[in-house]
């Protein structure tokens, strides 16, 4: 079974602070326009997203022109409900051998309306380390790998340095640890910095 880890988008949701706030509105109804046609005005970052490393380097890589492949296949989901920030010591452990992507949970309660400024982090060189493990895909329930107040991204640049793509926002208040299939597709958006996703999962048995 088919697990959606996205977060629902609607209006009054958390986004990050300073930007714009998600909202849904009919441009044309059925009466008398023959036809209901919705528009969207939101940040690329609201919800469960991809970050391109363009967000956060003027010479990286656009949403458009990340390998799609990354972003389907199998992913260790780990809970770390109890730490402030992903230490290296917290990941060096886990049975890592021929994943190419992990999610953390991280979590211990999910507020669909409010901007918690205050969530898990993850350190540089927990990045480094999983790099070199082969890991190519970190994804968080966080809205960010970084603190709200880390204008550096230190976090951020790890990935773009050791070719780490990064998922936020993922929604995994009902899901245990474990290996699960993943799909989550990037929009084909040229140019973009980041791009939302529809993210599901299933346990692999």
């Amino acid at each position: 079974m088919w697990i959606d880890i996205t977060m629902p988008l609607h209006k009054n949701m958390p986004v990050w602070p300073g930007d714009a706030p998600f909202d849904y509105r009919l441009a044309a109804e059925l009466e008398p326009d023959g036809a209901n046609v919705g528009e969207v005005m939101m940040s690329l970052h609201t919800g469960t997203h991809v970050d391109a490393p363009y967000h956060y380097d003027d010479f990286g890589k656009s949403i458009d022109a990340l390998p799609l492949d990354l972003f389907m296949g199998a992913v260790l989901l780990v809970e770390m409900t109890s730490v402030e920030q992903i230490q290296k010591e917290h990941v060096e452990m886990l049975p890592l051998q021929g994943i190419e992507r992990i999610f953390f949970k991280t979590k211990k309660e999910h507020d669909l309306y409010r901007f918690a400024p205050s969530y898990t982090t993850v350190h540089p060189e927990t990045v480094t380390f999983l790099a070199a493990q082969g890991i190519k895909v970190l994804g968080t329930d966080a809205p960010s790998v970084d603190a709200v107040e880390d204008v550096a991204l230190q976090a951020h640049h790890a990935c773009n340095e050791e070719g780490v793509y990064i998922i936020e926002n993922l929604y995994l208040k009902d899901v245990e640890a474990g290996l699960y299939e993943f799909i989550g597709l990037p929009l084909a958006i040229q140019g973009g910095d980041a791009s939302p996703i529809r993210a599901i999962i299933r346990k692999v048995e």
